[in-house]
C-alpha cells in the first residue's frame, strides 16, 4: 500500500467516524424529542442537563438581575415543556431552546419596561470640522488596568462595557453578534423595522469599540464574545 493510499483510507475512515457520530447524536435528539412528546419525566430531566447550562447563560446576559435570570429559567423550560409538540425541526434542538430562552428574556424585559430608543451619541467618537477624530479621555479605572488579566477576566471587563450600552443597543447587539441571527431576524424579534436595525446595529457596535479602546490597549488583547 502507498503512502498516498494509507492517508486517503484515513481520511474516509475519518469522514466515515465524523458521519456515524452525527447520525448518532441526530438518533439521539430525535429519541429525546419524542420522549418529551410522550410525556416522560426523564426526557425533561435529560433536556435540562444537556441545555440548562446554555439557558442560563443566556438569561444572565440579555437580564442584569440574578433573580429575573433564574425565573427565566423556569419559564424557558415551561415553554418548551408546552410547545414542544410545535418543534418541526428546522433547525437543531439546542438552536430551538436558545430561541424560546431570548423570546422569554425579551418577553421580561418588556414586562418590566417599554423598549425605546435611547440617546448613544455620548459614547460615539467625536471628529473635529476637518474629519479628524477627537481623542477623548478613557475613564480613569481602565487606566489602572494590568496585563496580569486573565481570559475570563478580560471577558468579564469586554461584558461591563456591552452593559454600558442602553438597552435598546445591547439588545440588537447580542442577537447579532453574539447570537448569530440575521440582522433580518434581529429586527423581526425586536419588532423593528430592518433599517432601524442596522441603524441601532452599527451604533452599538461604534460605541462598543469606543469603550473598549482603552482596555484593549492596557491589555493588549483580543477577546471573543
Amino acid at each position: 500500500m502507498t503512502l498516498a493510499s494509507s492517508i486517503e483510507d484515513e481520511t474516509d475512515l475519518s469522514d466515515e467516524s465524523r458521519v456515524r457520530q452525527t447520525e448518532s447524536r441526530n438518533d439521539a435528539e430525535s429519541s429525546l424529542i419524542e420522549r418529551l412528546r410522550e410525556g416522560d419525566d426523564r426526557a425533561y430531566e435529560s433536556l435540562i442537563r444537556a441545555h440548562g447550562p446554555m439557558v442560563l447563560s443566556v438569561a444572565g446576559r440579555y437580564l442584569r438581575s440574578e433573580a429575573d435570570a433564574a425565573d427565566c429559567f423556569q419559564e424557558t423550560f415551561l415553554a418548551i415543556f408546552q410547545n414542544i409538540e410545535s418543534f418541526e425541526r428546522r433547525s437543531s434542538l439546542r438552536q430551538w431552546v436558545r430561541g424560546v430562552a431570548i423570546k422569554q428574556c425579551l418577553m421580561r424585559i418588556r414586562r418590566g419596561q417599554r423598549l425605546r430608543e435611547s440617546s448613544i451619541d455620548h459614547m460615539l467618537p467625536v471628529f473635529d470640522e476637518r474629519g479628524k477624530r477627537v481623542e477623548a479621555a478613557g475613564p480613569a479605572d481602565t487606566m489602572a488596568i494590568g496585563e496580569a488579566l486573565d481570559e475570563r477576566q478580560r471577558r468579564e471587563l469586554v461584558r461591563e462595557q456591552i452593559n454600558r450600552l442602553p438597552q435598546d443597543y445591547r439588545l440588537v447587539l447580542f442577537l447579532r453578534d453574539i447570537d448569530g441571527y440575521t440582522t433580518r431576524e434581529a429586527a423581526t424579534i425586536l419588532g423593528i423595522n430592518i433599517n432601524a436595525a442596522k441603524t441601532r446595529l452599527h451604533r452599538a457596535r461604534s460605541a462598543l469599540k469606543v469603550l473598549l479602546e482603552p482596555i484593549m490597549e492596557q491589555t493588549d488583547c483580543n477577546v471573543d464574545l
